[in-house]
């Protein structure tokens, strides 16, 4: 079986995870809609457009090419699974990822992504 690399910090919580898995089957089944949020071509342009930080959705709509309406339906659902947050100023909204680790999961995907493909 494949271990962890020294190099990948794990911490303790995702330790107990690691060790079993049976005992933590929601954060499991809650990882695995992370990866059917991110299955998305459309969604995982517009979350590469957030790795950049917040952005209205008319910048969203510009920087990806999708319609307003889909951006929309798109933010509410990642809204809805915590990958990403609203700030409201005024009568503008800016969203953003919710934290680093949505963004490293989509850089390094890419990058494994392209890797293959040199080789």
């Amino acid at each position: 079986m494949a271990s962890v690399p020294d190099s990948v910090p794990v911490n303790d919580d995702v330790e107990q995870l690691l060790l079993n898995p049976e005992g933590h089957l929601e954060a499991i089944t809650e990882t695995a809609d992370l990866f059917k949020a991110l299955a998305t071509p459309s969604r995982l342009k517009m979350l590469l457009v957030l790795t950049h930080g917040e952005a209205t959705v008319t910048h969203i709509v510009e920087a990806t090419g999708l319609s307003q309406p889909l951006v929309s339906q798109h933010l509410k659902f990642l809204r809805g699974l915590h990958l990403v947050g609203v700030n409201r100023i005024g009568r503008e909204a800016y969203y953003s990822l919710k934290d680093d680790h949505v963004a490293h999961i989509i850089v390094d995907a890419i990058a494994h992504t392209i890797e293959a493909h040199e080789h």
